[in-house]
Formats: C-alpha cells, structure tokens, sequence
C-alpha cells in the first residue's frame, strides 16, 4: 500500500474518531450526558459554560471533540472530491464518512434535546441509543475504507463468493445487533 497524504489523514482521522467514540462511551458511563441540559448546541444556554460542574466538563468536552470531527471530515471530503476524481471508492467513501458523522450529531442532538439522557428509560431512548451505536459503526466502517482505498487498497466484492458472503454478512448482521442490544441494556 502506497501511504500518500491524504491517506496518512484518513488514517489519523481514523484513530482520532476512535477516541471520540471512546470519551463518548465515558460520556455515557458517567452519566454526564445531560451535563449540559436540555440545550444543543449551546450548553445550558452558553456557547462556553462558565462555572461548570464536572458531568457539564465532561459533556462540554465531548461536544467539542464531535465538532472538531464534523470539521475534519468535512476537509476529509472535500479533500477527496478534489484529489480522487478518478478513484470513486475513495469519493463514496469519504461521502459515506461525511453522511454517517451528520447522523451521528443528529441523534446525539436529538437524545440531549428530547432529554433521553440520564436516567430516562422511554422507548425512545432506547431506539435512539442503538441507532447511535449502529451507526458509529458504520461511520468507523466508511471511516476506514476511506483511508483503506486511499492507501492503495482495492476495492472487493461481497457477492458471488458462496459461503464466504454469507459468513461475512452474518457476521456484521450479528455484530450490528449485539452493538444495538448492548447498547439497549447498558
């Protein structure tokens, strides 16, 4: 594989979103997900919280770590439209990147200003939570195809590979539904 510089972003975009993914997961863990109220973007009505408590810390924190990284997948992309106009597996993939990062910020909007936060256990909660984590997975999946295809890797093909295909689809089917239910009961 050929690690050119855009590929060597992708990649460090790559480790970056992971880290996101992580501080969210403590976001989570902590309950500080309603640290800024019921107020998005702004937080508890402020653009930057002043004498916040700790749960506000940390949901700030996250807050500004997720728009960071619409920031750098949005340079990601346009970076690809213009340097891959030959290469339609990097361009999808970069604008699959972009799509599932929009997402992203949408449901955690959503969860924080529909206050599906905390303590809330409504079905609607529930829903949200493991659409979350869906598509974190699939925007870590378009995420690293992007820097894969960038690098040098080639394209393949699920289809007509016999008991592969249907191993590899069972397999993401599976993880995509454990991902969904463990989020529902954490």
């Amino acid at each position: 594989m050929k690690i050119n510089a855009f590929a060597k972003f992708a990649w460090a975009l790559l480790a970056y979103n992971i880290l996101v993914i992580l501080w969210g997961a403590f976001v989570r863990a902590t309950g500080s997900g309603a640290g800024c109220g019921a107020h998005w973007p702004l937080c508890n009505g402020e653009v930057i919280p002043r004498g916040a408590r700790i749960e506000t810390l940390i949901e700030f924190s996250h807050r500004l770590s997720s728009g960071l990284l619409g920031i750098l997948v949005l340079v990601l992309l346009i970076w690809a439209l213009r340097s891959f106009r030959h290469n339609r597996a990097v361009r999808l993939a970069a604008i699959w990147t972009m799509i599932f990062v929009l997402a992203e910020a949408i449901l955690g909007a959503g969860l924080v200003k529909f206050e599906w936060v905390a303590a809330d256990d409504s079905m609607a909660r529930v829903y949200t939570i493991a659409f979350h984590l869906v598509n974190t997975f699939l925007l870590l999946g378009a995420n690293t195809l992007t820097a894969w295809f960038a690098s040098g890797g080639r394209p393949f093909r699920l289809w007509n590979h016999g008991i592969v295909t249907v191993t590899l689809l069972a397999a993401i089917v599976s993880m995509l539904l454990l991902g969904a239910s463990g989020a529902i009961t954490a």
